[in-house]
Protein backbone atom coordinates (compact mmCIF):
# COMPACT_ATOMS: atom_id res chain seq x y z
CA UNK A 1 0.00 0.00 0.00
CA UNK A 2 1.38 3.42 -0.98
CA UNK A 3 2.00 6.05 1.68
CA UNK A 4 1.69 8.96 -0.77
CA UNK A 5 -1.62 9.77 -2.33
CA UNK A 6 -3.83 12.28 -4.01
CA UNK A 7 -7.58 12.81 -3.83
CA UNK A 8 -9.56 15.01 -6.20
CA UNK A 9 -13.12 16.27 -6.36
CA UNK A 10 -15.04 19.11 -7.99
CA UNK A 11 -17.66 21.49 -6.67
CA UNK A 12 -19.84 23.55 -8.99
CA UNK A 13 -20.19 27.13 -7.76
CA UNK A 14 -22.38 30.10 -8.64
CA UNK A 15 -19.77 32.68 -7.66
CA UNK A 16 -17.34 34.07 -10.23
CA UNK A 17 -13.79 32.67 -10.12
CA UNK A 18 -12.22 36.05 -9.27
CA UNK A 19 -14.79 36.56 -6.50
CA UNK A 20 -13.68 33.32 -4.83
CA UNK A 21 -10.00 34.27 -5.15
CA UNK A 22 -10.76 37.65 -3.55
CA UNK A 23 -12.60 35.88 -0.74
CA UNK A 24 -9.47 33.87 0.08
CA UNK A 25 -6.92 36.62 -0.03
CA UNK A 26 -8.00 39.81 -1.65
CA UNK A 27 -10.67 42.43 -1.34
CA UNK A 28 -13.13 40.09 0.41
CA UNK A 29 -10.73 38.14 2.67
CA UNK A 30 -12.64 39.43 5.71
CA UNK A 31 -15.52 37.15 4.73
CA UNK A 32 -13.46 34.08 5.72
CA UNK A 33 -12.30 34.82 9.29
CA UNK A 34 -8.57 34.35 9.89
CA UNK A 35 -8.00 32.98 6.43
CA UNK A 36 -5.32 35.46 5.40
CA UNK A 37 -3.77 37.69 8.05
CA UNK A 38 -1.83 39.67 5.44
CA UNK A 39 -4.92 40.79 3.53
CA UNK A 40 -4.14 41.26 -0.12
CA UNK A 41 -0.89 39.28 0.12
CA UNK A 42 -0.39 36.39 -2.26
CA UNK A 43 1.66 34.38 0.26
CA UNK A 44 1.66 34.20 4.04
CA UNK A 45 2.00 31.90 7.03
CA UNK A 46 -1.14 31.62 9.12
CA UNK A 47 -2.55 29.67 12.03
CA UNK A 48 -6.16 28.90 12.61
CA UNK A 49 -8.44 26.63 14.61
CA UNK A 50 -11.41 24.80 13.14
CA UNK A 51 -13.83 21.99 13.97
CA UNK A 52 -13.75 18.90 11.81
CA UNK A 53 -15.77 15.76 12.59
CA UNK A 54 -16.73 17.36 15.94
CA UNK A 55 -13.10 17.72 17.01
CA UNK A 56 -11.14 20.95 17.38
CA UNK A 57 -7.99 20.99 15.26
CA UNK A 58 -5.34 23.58 14.56
CA UNK A 59 -3.27 24.22 11.51
CA UNK A 60 -0.26 26.30 10.75
CA UNK A 61 0.00 26.62 7.03
CA UNK A 62 1.69 28.30 4.15
CA UNK A 63 -1.02 30.08 2.20
CA UNK A 64 -0.34 30.97 -1.43
CA UNK A 65 -2.53 32.39 -4.19
CA UNK A 66 -1.48 31.99 -7.81
CA UNK A 67 -3.60 34.65 -9.56
CA UNK A 68 -2.41 33.61 -13.02
CA UNK A 69 -3.36 29.94 -12.61
CA UNK A 70 -6.42 30.78 -10.46
CA UNK A 71 -5.23 28.50 -7.64
CA UNK A 72 -5.09 28.65 -3.85
CA UNK A 73 -2.48 26.46 -2.11
CA UNK A 74 -2.62 25.54 1.59
CA UNK A 75 0.42 23.57 2.82
CA UNK A 76 0.43 22.25 6.40
CA UNK A 77 3.45 23.24 8.49
CA UNK A 78 4.81 22.02 11.85
CA UNK A 79 2.38 22.07 14.76
CA UNK A 80 -0.64 21.18 12.61
CA UNK A 81 -3.04 18.46 13.76
CA UNK A 82 -3.01 16.88 10.29
CA UNK A 83 0.73 16.28 10.57
CA UNK A 84 0.13 13.84 13.42
CA UNK A 85 -1.35 11.54 10.76
CA UNK A 86 0.57 12.62 7.68
CA UNK A 87 4.17 13.57 7.02
CA UNK A 88 2.85 16.16 4.58
CA UNK A 89 -0.50 17.50 3.46
CA UNK A 90 -1.37 20.10 0.86
CA UNK A 91 -4.79 21.28 -0.32
CA UNK A 92 -5.09 22.99 -3.68
CA UNK A 93 -8.19 24.79 -4.92
CA UNK A 94 -8.16 25.21 -8.73
CA UNK A 95 -10.82 27.55 -10.06
CA UNK A 96 -12.26 27.22 -13.56
CA UNK A 97 -14.73 29.42 -15.40
CA UNK A 98 -16.84 27.20 -17.60
CA UNK A 99 -19.72 27.92 -19.87
CA UNK A 100 -22.88 27.79 -17.78
CA UNK A 101 -21.14 27.06 -14.48
CA UNK A 102 -17.94 27.69 -12.55
CA UNK A 103 -16.04 24.84 -10.94
CA UNK A 104 -13.61 24.53 -8.05
CA UNK A 105 -11.40 21.46 -8.26
CA UNK A 106 -10.15 20.42 -4.82
CA UNK A 107 -6.94 18.39 -4.63
CA UNK A 108 -5.54 16.91 -1.42
CA UNK A 109 -1.96 15.66 -1.73
CA UNK A 110 -0.55 13.78 1.25
CA UNK A 111 2.03 11.36 2.57
CA UNK A 112 0.80 9.16 5.43
CA UNK A 113 3.07 8.33 8.37
CA UNK A 114 2.36 4.59 8.01
CA UNK A 115 0.18 2.13 6.08
CA UNK A 116 -2.33 1.72 8.92
CA UNK A 117 -3.53 5.32 8.59
CA UNK A 118 -6.47 5.81 6.20
CA UNK A 119 -6.36 8.52 3.52
CA UNK A 120 -7.24 11.92 5.03
CA UNK A 121 -10.76 12.05 3.53
CA UNK A 122 -11.96 14.40 6.27
CA UNK A 123 -9.72 17.15 4.84
CA UNK A 124 -11.26 16.69 1.39
CA UNK A 125 -14.69 16.94 3.00
CA UNK A 126 -13.57 20.07 4.86
CA UNK A 127 -12.35 21.67 1.61
CA UNK A 128 -15.66 20.92 -0.09
CA UNK A 129 -17.57 22.38 2.85
CA UNK A 130 -15.41 25.52 2.86
CA UNK A 131 -16.05 26.17 -0.85
CA UNK A 132 -19.79 25.65 -0.41
CA UNK A 133 -19.82 28.14 2.48
CA UNK A 134 -17.91 30.73 0.45
CA UNK A 135 -20.25 30.23 -2.48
Amino acid sequence: MALSGKMEDQVEVKSQVDEILHTFGGKKAHLVPNTCPDKGSHESIQEWTYVIERKVETIKEKFYIDQEKKEVHLTALEGSTVLKLCKSCKIIFQLFAREGANVVKIIVEYEKRNEDIPPPQKYMNFGESLIKQIN
